[in-house]
């Protein structure tokens, strides 16, 4: 089991940063935004992205990618 934390997306705008977090957390993910704060300070510089572990991968670009809800997360993924 890894504990190794990566960057599943990148996001431009709060709102749809903590749309993802929120959809993965209620899933039970472990996730945190990096650069959260970074992006309130230093406005339209810094991207929010969004990290889990490794091991969960797989299991959260299934969660944000599931059809039938508001967030279109495919322009954020990373590739």
């Amino acid at each position: 089991m890894s504990d190794n934390l990566i960057r599943i997306a990148t996001f431009y705008n709060q709102f749809d940063a903590e749309l993802a977090k929120l959809k993965l957390e209620e899933n039970n993910i472990f996730c945190f935004l990096k650069n959260e704060y970074l992006a309130q300070l230093q406005f339209g510089i810094a991207n929010f992205e969004l990290m889990v572990k490794e091991d969960d991968k797989d299991l959260a670009l299934h969660c944000l990618n599931t059809e039938g809800d508001d967030l279109n997360i495919s322009e954020y993924l990373s590739k």
